[in-house]
């Protein structure tokens, strides 16, 4: 087992260091150029001016020069300064405070996902073919079809302007705050059919086995079979879909926040590709990168626990 983990994260160094090169790659020979963004891209930049920020930022330097010193910058926890006018301020410090909202809004939205998810799913298993799994499989199906940038003003209209039953959606006050309301609604929806359908599966699959037989034969009840004996061995399949939800939902919420206008993580990334800011860029990328390989990490350390015939070697 020690053996299995040191390894894994052994190949997450590569892994890393291929990320950046490729990041940091694209960024120097790509098309765009932060520094003409920020003065202005309608106006020609005066060529002078020009040379001098780049002198200033480092841009001038040569493309191996500036890959090894952000390298080595990393091994230091200097992940650069942000580019932006408006921000100047260490990357570092940006990710910190976007990915603490996002983990916040993210982390709800996944337990939610998983609380809401797995009994549903349950329920539409053990009443199989009928209209209860008919109904639940149905609305499950139907609401994320609508896009998130559909469904955000429509709600916003309905729910704020309408109905008034919620304030003013934009901003972040906190995750108890009303305004996280919507948001977490739209971050819940969208990535609940897969779990109802993983967990109905994996539960229709379990229901004819041996071992449900030999429960019931002993005369437990239905509701401690399905979660005493069905549940922990149905889990498996539902971890490793989890572990995708976690990872999206803390990477990929860029229309919501940008909507909704929370500062997290996704705001982010937003703002980094939309000013040609690098080092944001980078940072967003690593930290993305990161909590994916991490996602994948934990779910596999999981296996064992939920199913004692797995072994990792």
């Amino acid at each position: 087992m020690t053996k299995y983990v040191t390894r894994r994260l052994l190949h997450l160094i590569p892994t890393v260091l291929g990320v950046i090169v490729i990041t940091f790659t694209l960024g120097y020979f790509g098309p765009g150029d932060p520094l003409k963004y920020q003065l202005g891209e309608q106006i020609p930049p005066d060529p002078e001016q020009l040379a001098r920020m780049r002198e200033l930022y480092g841009l001038d330097r040569p493309f191996s020069e500036q890959l090894i010193d952000y390298i080595v910058g990393l091994t230091q926890g200097d992940m650069g300064i942000s580019l932006s006018v408006q921000s100047r301020r260490p990357v570092r410090d940006m990710l910190t405070t976007g990915l603490g909202i996002s983990l916040q809004l993210g982390g709800a939205a996944a337990v939610l996902i998983f609380v809401i998810g797995v009994p549903l799913g349950m329920i539409a298993a053990y009443y199989h073919n009928t209209i209860i799994d008919y109904v639940i499989v149905s609305l499950s199906a139907l609401l994320p079809t609508v896009p998130v940038f559909v469904l955000a003003p429509l709600l916003l209209i309905l729910l704020v302007l309408q109905l008034q039953v919620l304030p003013y959606s934009f901003g972040w006050e906190g995750l108890f705050d009303p305004r996280a309301v919507l948001p977490l609604f739209i971050l819940v929806i969208g990535p609940l059919l897969g779990i109802v359908r993983q967990t109905r599966s994996a539960v229709l699959e379990a229901l004819p086995q041996d071992y449900v037989r030999t429960a019931r034969a002993k005369g437990l009840k239905n509701w401690r079979v399905m979660t005493r004996h069905i549940l922990k061995n149905a889990l498996a399949p539902v971890v490793t879909s989890m572990g995708f939800v976690v990872a999206s939902l803390l990477t990929g919420s860029l229309f919501i926040e940008s909507i909704f206008g929370i500062p997290g993580f996704g705001k982010l990334i937003y703002d980094g590709l939309r000013s040609f800011d690098y080092p944001l860029i980078l940072g967003t990328t690593l930290v993305a990168t990161f909590i994916i390989m991490m996602t994948n990490f934990v779910v596999d350390m999981l296996y064992p626990v939920l199913d004692p015939r797995v072994r990792l070697g």
